[in-house]
């Protein structure tokens, strides 16, 4: 049943949400609601995924909506990725409670919205360099399927999502537009009330800045400090910032910032400018991630622009020594 399936690669991360997302396309046209309900389970489970490489779960449990909304605000899932989460969220919990026939372009709507979702949590959480395979709707023959439409019915259904927005569609992701526009002006007013604060504070943030500073300072002398940190700080990068998927660094003289992903292999990631304006670099591979809070932002996939740079892969702590010695060397 599983042969040839356009997420294959969801078990690379979950063999659990693999079988679920099979059997959501193996029931996709007849059995539409209960495809809705399931793909708001799928979503529901890979958001809990999501939070707790976030450390959102540490404190007490959350709904699913409040992780979804606490994601955006935490700018762990961009724009595109919320609107497409709270979309299934809302057509899956409509699902639940209305036996009313299902549009049959809601389920396709959201087949091609859990392909989109998941290949944007395979490129940020699980390889970087993931190519996603060609999108393709899960038609099934005469014989495989109870559903009288055709192929070329299918053609004529989806083709206004791809002709048109959804806004011009769908109410409920109007509705979802307008709650994300809320949420975009309670992110403002809090950032200006930060700003107050601080602007208010200054002598209480210097002391702040001044206690990080050397509590980075101790943690690079001390011994217990993993090898890979030490090869950062003989190199005059300290640790700014720590997430679950990256790790950030700044230079002490000049202010370079960079960032060590959190994968198996050594795999850091350079300033676009950086690169492009350094021949000596070339060979890096650019890379898109929430985590590249410092770097400039273009889009890659969906709608809305997400942080990037240049990624490079070292076999041994050596090899990227050598590298960072280099990269200080060219920005003297």
């Amino acid at each position: 049943m599983h042969n040839h399936s356009l997420f294959e690669f969801v078990g690379q991360f979950s063999s659990e949400l693999f079988e679920l997302v099979c059997r959501i396309e193996n029931q996709l046209l007849d059995q539409p609601l209960a495809s809705l309900i399931q793909a708001r389970l799928y979503t529901e489970q890979l958001v809990k995924i999501i939070s707790k490489e976030e450390g959102f779960e540490d404190i007490y449990p959350l709904k699913h909506s409040e992780r979804i909304h606490k994601l955006y605000r935490q700018n762990a899932v961009e724009e595109d990725i919320y609107l497409k989460l709270e979309w299934i969220r809302k057509k899956g919990n409509k699902a639940a409670h209305d036996i009313k026939e299902v549009n049959i372009t809601d389920v396709l709507q959201v087949h091609k919205f859990l392909f989109e979702i998941s290949v944007w949590y395979m490129q940020v959480y699980v390889s970087y360099d993931f190519e996603e395979p060609i999108y393709k709707l899960p038609i099934k023959t005469a014989q495989e399927t109870t559903n009288p439409l055709e192929a070329k019915d299918l053609d004529v259904l989806i083709k206004p999502y791809v002709d048109q927005t959804m806004q011009k569609m769908d109410e409920m992701w109007l509705e979802v537009q307008r709650q994300l526009e809320a949420i975009k002006e309670e992110k403002k007013r809090v950032q200006t009330e930060a700003a107050i604060t601080e602007a208010v504070s200054p002598q209480q943030t210097e002391i702040a800045a001044t206690f990080e500073i050397e509590t980075m300072a101790s943690s690079q002398v001390n011994p217990q400090m993993p090898t890979i940190d030490s090869v950062f700080a003989r190199n005059n990068f300290k640790l700014t910032k720590q997430t679950k998927k990256a790790t950030e660094f700044e230079h002490m003289n000049n202010g370079e910032v960079l960032y060590l992903m959190a994968y198996k292999n050594i795999s850091i990631v350079l300033n676009p400018k950086t690169v492009e304006n350094n021949p000596s670099f070339k060979g890096g591979k650019e890379s898109h991630s929430t985590a590249l809070t410092q770097f400039p932002k273009k889009i890659k996939n969906g709608k809305t622009p997400t942080s990037y740079g240049y990624s490079f892969n070292f076999k041994t702590e050596e090899e990227l020594d050598a590298f960072l010695k280099s990269l200080n060397d060219s920005l003297i």
